[in-house]
């Protein structure tokens, strides 16, 4: 049984303050690894709501008061917690803001949203940017409002390209730990960013900068138009956009990336 004592979190993704109570061991331990950096806000919460992850012999995730997960074991407790977390989250940011799929991080000088399909290396690439200085806002969720660009800051995490494949050479000697679920088939390592590396307030939209990125045998960075760059915002988003992403549109703002080694295509992001 995963039943522990019941613990309370808070966590805070944009606007929404999700307030958490559970008694599975599991998800709590994946709480406080994973979404540490979320649990002060970026912007000002406007709504709250409640989810409860009860471990006992009918395991359940209850939001609001009404059950809306009940149909798994246990073991299925984190998984199911995280699909409805992002299912309220996602649904409230539709009303104002706009969700992309990307990784964003923040230099002294731009804000560069990374962007591409599952295996396309953002996680590597936002590990690549904050090993060198920059500081993180997420390497899944990326939000704008039009006006402003921030994250949802979770855990960089790792997934192998395939089962048993050996540590890309970039993330050997960096201190990593086991997924939250603890469970050598599905375990994947993962990065903690805290501190001052994590970049705790919006920036302007007028200052950021997308890459369209892809794995290659080798590492290119090709600018695009500003449509271009537009059409790219707006296919990575999770829903239509119902606001206007033109502050995001620019010249020299938005680019085409393919690489081999994270560092090197930093190298180039840098120069640009």
């Amino acid at each position: 049984m995963e039943r522990g004592d019941l613990d309370r979190y808070e966590i805070f993704l944009s606007g929404l303050r999700v307030a958490v109570r559970s008694s599975c061991r599991r998800t709590s331990c994946y709480l406080r690894r994973h979404w540490a950096g979320a649990t002060r806000p970026i912007v000002e919460p406007e709504a709250t709501c409640e989810i409860e992850v009860i471990a006992d012999r009918a395991p359940r995730i209850v939001v609001d008061g009404d059950v809306l997960w009940s149909d798994g074991v246990v073991e299925d407790l984190v998984a199911g917690f995280e699909q409805w977390l992002y299912r309220l989250a996602l649904a409230r940011h539709k009303r104002r803001f706009v969700v992309a799929h990307g990784a964003a991080l923040v230099s002294d000088e731009k804000t560069v949203v990374f962007s591409g399909p599952s295996g396309a290396g953002k996680s590597s690439l936002a590990l690549a940017a904050v090993q060198r200085g920059w500081k993180y806002f997420s390497d899944e969720f990326v939000v704008t409002d039009g006006n402003r660009v921030w994250g949802w800051p979770r855990a960089i995490r790792f997934d192998p390209l395939k089962p048993s494949a050996p540590r890309p050479d970039y993330l050997r000697g960096l201190e990593v730990d086991e997924d939250a679920v603890e469970s050598p088939d599905v375990g994947a390592p993962y990065y903690a960013v805290g501190g001052n590396a994590l970049q705790r307030v919006p920036c302007s939209a007028a200052q950021a900068h997308f890459v369209s990125v892809e794995r290659a045998a080798h590492t290119s960075l090709t600018p695009l138009s500003t449509a271009v760059g537009l059409k790219h915002w707006t296919e990575a988003s999770f829903f239509e956009p119902a606001i206007s992403l033109g502050a995001l549109g620019g010249e020299n703002r938005a680019w085409r990336a393919s690489w081999r080694d994270p560092h090197e295509l930093m190298d180039m992001v840098e120069a640009t």
